[in-house]
Formats: C-alpha cells, structure tokens, sequence
C-alpha cells in the first residue's frame, strides 16, 4: 500500500464505522485467517472502528457430517435441524470466533469474540414454513432478525476493541436460532450507522457471469444488482448475500463493497486506492453503470 496515495482514504475512514463479514469458507485456512488478521488488524490501526462478523458455513457442515447428518440448503439458506443448530454453536462460538479473535489480538488489535445472542445483540423470530416450487419447507432452527441492539458493540468500540462476532442469534427467550451472517452483519451494519459493509468471500466481486472469475463488475447500484438477479446472472450464495446488501444499502449504509479473501491486497485495494479491486455498491449510480452492458448481452 501507498501511503501518500491511500492517505486521503485513510483520513475518510478514520473514525468511520466499517462493518466487514468474513465467509466460513476463507476461515477454514490458517494462512488465510492469519493474513486477514494483520490486514484488519492494520485498518483498526489506520483508525477505523471495526466490527467483524464471521460465518462457519463449510465448518458447520464437517461437524454434520461427522456426526451422520448431511447439510441441507435452499436457496443458499441452511435448513437447520437441533443438532444442526449445535454443531453451528459449537464451530462458531468454540473454535473460530476466538481463533480469529486470538489472530486479530496477536496482530495488535484488542478484539473480543462474541455470539451475537451476547446481551440480545440480534433477536430474531422462528421463519415460518415458506412455500416453494417443491412444497412448503420448514427451515427449523433458523431465524429472521427482528431486532438489533447496537449498545454493546458501540461500547467495545468506544473501548478500542474489536468485536468479532459470530451467530446464533437470541430467539428473545431462552433459545437460540440460526441467522445468516451476511444479513446479520448487514442489519448491524445498518444499526451502527456504518459508513461500509465489506463482504469478504472467496469470488473477487460480484460476475457478470458466475463461470468466469475475471468477470467482475467494479461498480453497481442497487437497481443494477436487482437486474442481474432478475436475470439468473447471481448464483448460490450470491443471491443471499445480494438481499445483505440491499438491506444494508436501503437502511442507510452509504458503501458496500465485496471483495475477494484470497488475494492478498484486495482489501487494502478496495478500501485505499481510487481503482478497487472487488465490486462497490451504492443506492445510486455512481459514475458509469456496468450492468447495463451485461443485461443487454443476456437479453
């Protein structure tokens, strides 16, 4: 990184809230989880308040599998059984929320891992069956957030400390249930006031087309994203986390961006220079639209 080049960026993010959701999938490499350490660890340095949310989708899905049960998805949603919801706690709350807390701490910053159920952060209600081209699916232990309490994350940040935070979330009584951690870092993203929600995840952006990796579309507006979802052009997990960031842009975060977790200065790119190297998404359009070319090539 370029400090003089990166100094006027530096200078906007300092101060500024930046929620960043990480994906289970980047989690599951030592390498990988200790170089996003040092590199989160460095914009907390440079003066961002960071709040870090951590998924375990592929971790959840070994301790499944370990103990008989196969994974079941929908929609790139988890259908979520008892012991499903047991072995998401396990993984999430016993072995990576403080592994990347413990990295995050060693890199210099004093993070805190937390279930977001910690104190009622998220409070979310039992989906109820949902009707699909199959029949109707019960999801199970998995819950639609209804309620985000921002005052102990906003207390650790006022502390100088990281929270890094991980579902399940409080069902408002004695329960836990399932969230998806992109759409619970997206409303807590939004109940913060946050500046950016960074989604880091093992593609480079979002593709025009989902079989080409070097397909990235560098800037989109959210009519845009709805475009391309119209049209088939998101897939798998895609989708859910195109709903994060329609939620998180129309509840006010003014940025959001995805970037890859795989390169080594894509963060940094994305959140220093002017050329970024993953998607930015606004409300608006921004300067030049680039779904518009991919609509037309489709259609």
């Amino acid at each position: 990184m370029n400090l003089r080049r990166a100094a006027p960026y530096i200078r906007r993010h300092r101060g500024a809230t930046i929620v960043v959701k990480i994906g289970g999938a980047l989690l599951e490499r030592p390498s990988v989880l200790r170089r996003l350490a040092t590199d989160l660890a460095l914009v907390d340095a440079l003066g961002a308040r960071l709040v870090v949310v951590h998924g375990a989708g592929p971790q959840t899905d070994a301790a499944l599998r370990a103990s008989g049960e196969e994974p079941q998805k929908l929609g790139g949603r988890r259908v979520t059984t008892p012991s499903a919801l047991e072995a998401l706690t396990h993984t999430t709350l016993a072995d990576l929320g403080p592994a990347l807390a413990g990295a995050l701490t060693a890199e210099g910053a004093r993070a805190l891992g937390l279930c977001a159920a910690s104190a009622g952060v998220l409070v979310a209600e039992r989906r109820p069956p949902v009707a699909t081209a199959d029949g109707v699916v019960d999801f199970g232990e998995v819950g639609d957030l209804v309620r985000v309490d921002p005052a102990p994350l906003l207390a650790l940040l006022d502390a100088g400390v990281v929270p890094v935070l991980a579902p399940p979330a409080s069902d408002g009584a004695h329960g836990l249930l399932n969230v998806n951690a992109d759409l619970a870092a997206s409303h807590v993203a939004a109940a913060l006031g946050a500046a950016k929600l960074v989604l880091v995840t093992s593609e480079r952006g979002v593709l025009s087309d989902p079989d080409d990796p070097h397909s990235v579309l560098s800037k989109l507006a959210l009519e845009e994203l709805d475009e391309l979802q119209r049209l088939g052009v998101l897939a798998g997990g895609m989708q859910v986390k195109a709903s994060a960031i329609r939620n998180a842009l129309t509840a006010g975060v003014a940025r959001v961006h995805v970037v890859s977790g795989l390169d080594g200065s894509a963060l940094f790119d994305e959140l220093y220079t002017a050329e970024g190297a993953g998607t930015l998404l606004t409300l608006a359009p921004t300067t030049q639209p680039e779904a518009a070319s991919v609509a037309a090539s489709i259609s």
